[in-house]
């Protein structure tokens, strides 16, 4: 069976919007950056699951600490070192991703 695009997206945010939500606190404040800070259904949806006060900063803070993080795992490639890291991922091994073109 095939789902319509927006109805599999959909599906999907709802359950990362799930997920997230269930490692918040119940209560106290949240500050969400990155990425899926601008995804307004995603963050309405968090909120809509938790009841941490849910708080997105402005676009130039979102944009400066993705750009920021994206430069950091340039660097730890460069170097050969972990970027993606099991404890964060789940993987079962720590790991260097990504590519460098010169």
């Amino acid at each position: 069976h095939s789902l319509p695009v927006d109805e599999a997206l959909g599906t999907v945010t709802e359950h990362i919007a799930g997920q997230v939500s269930s490692l918040l606190q119940k209560q106290g404040k949240v500050l969400i950056t990155g990425g899926g800070a601008n995804n307004r259904f995603l963050i309405e949806k968090i909120k809509e699951y938790s009841k941490a006060e849910i708080i997105v900063p402005g676009s130039t803070l979102i944009n400066y600490k993705e750009a920021l993080i994206f430069a950091f795992l340039g660097v730890l490639r460069l170097r050969g070192g972990p970027n993606c890291l099991s404890s964060v991922t789940g993987a079962s091994v720590d790991n260097c991703g990504g590519a460098v073109y010169l």
